[in-house]
């Protein structure tokens, strides 16, 4: 994060700030921008955030205490407000090894920001490094054993567009307390800032590329997969990119007829849901003794640069909506 980042008279929300040591380096910086800052503590005992607040005050900056980051909706002053940047810094729950608490922190966060005013506001979270799961971590957990912060911000219809690094040199003041005001500072050296933007949920029209593919043009001795699903125009209607997506993985048996075209299959899957679908692996095949059912297994692997992922939203779209088109547009029947 740098200031160069700010635009002048831009309202910026700030959420837990804990001590508000942040909020008074950034008001030292003399940005010109619209300041809110809040804090989870409902009283501030401790004599340094005591003085942050009385800073801040003097300067015309709006504190207010008492501000759940997942409930900020119930505030009456918050409700009304129309924000362009909304930033936490090293949210956490408090104690070690609350992985899951502090996915669910992030999630709740998301969801309440989708509820505020301005469409196009971006969110600023900043985390520890390992923390987010993103390939910009050094060295990069595993994926189960981050935060999951894309994931987590996709439930608000948020996409990460930006990975920053935080420049502690432009908030030299800065003591991190962590989220609920906790004294206890952590290891904070290497900390990237992400950047969300809101994205639409995924529907039949923005899974579906601009440009389709017809058949005929496929040569099906030659042809592979990944020759649908990697052309270069594959994303002509993206709108806002998204950075290392979150990817998920789902088998699906179909019931086919001895007629059955794979290319056909790979093609309809990439007519109607392209934007979504980024991999498909064949798994293998079963003829009943009769030969009276075939059925063929596929992997597919659901990926987005555009619409906002997570686990339970594309179970439910690889349940209903893949089954639907497929049903649909092919001869073949889903085994569920």
């Amino acid at each position: 994060m740098k200031p160069s980042i700010f635009v002048e008279n831009e309202s910026v929300l700030l959420v837990g700030e804990g001590n508000f040591s942040f909020s008074v380096a950034l008001c030292q910086l003399n940005l010109k921008i619209n300041l809110i800052a809040t804090c989870y503590e409902s009283d501030i005992s401790h004599e340094a955030g005591k003085k942050n607040i009385e800073y801040l005050k003097r300067h015309g900056i709006c504190v207010l205490l008492g501000i759940d980051a997942t409930k900020l909706m119930e505030n009456p002053i918050l409700k009304k407000e129309s924000f362009d940047k909304i930033i936490f810094n090293f949210p956490h729950v408090g104690g070690k090894m609350r992985i899951e608490k502090n996915r669910e922190l992030l999630k709740q966060f998301f969801i309440e920001i989708e509820k505020l005013n301005n469409p196009n506001v971006e969110v600023l979270i900043t985390l520890c490094n390992g923390q987010g799961g993103t390939p910009m971590d050094e060295p990069k957990r595993n994926w189960n054993d981050s935060w999951k912060v894309t994931e987590m911000a996709a439930h608000g219809n948020f996409i990460l567009t930006k990975i920053d690094p935080f420049l502690w040199s432009y908030f030299p003041i800065y003591v991190v307390t962590g989220y609920r005001s906790l004294q206890k500072q952590f290891h904070t050296t290497n900390a990237l800032t992400h950047f969300f933007k809101r994205s639409e949920p995924p529907n039949y029209q923005n899974i579906s590329p601009k440009n389709k593919i017809d058949i005929v043009t496929c040569d099906i001795d030659n042809f592979l997969r990944k020759d649908v699903f990697h052309i270069s125009n594959k994303l002509s209607n993206l709108k806002i990119w998204c950075i290392y997506p979150p990817a998920f993985t789902f088998d699906i048996t179909i019931c086919v007829t001895e007629d059955f075209n794979p290319l056909k299959f790979y093609t309809t899957l990439y007519n109607h849901a392209g934007c979504i679908v980024d991999e498909i692996n064949f798994i293998g095949s079963y003829i009943s003794p009769s030969k009276e059912k075939i059925t063929k297994t596929y992997r597919i692997t659901y990926k987005s640069y555009i619409v906002p992922l997570y686990r339970q939203r594309v179970i439910q779209m690889h349940q209903n909506l893949i089954p639907n088109i497929l049903e649909k547009n092919l001869n073949i029947v889903i085994v569920r």
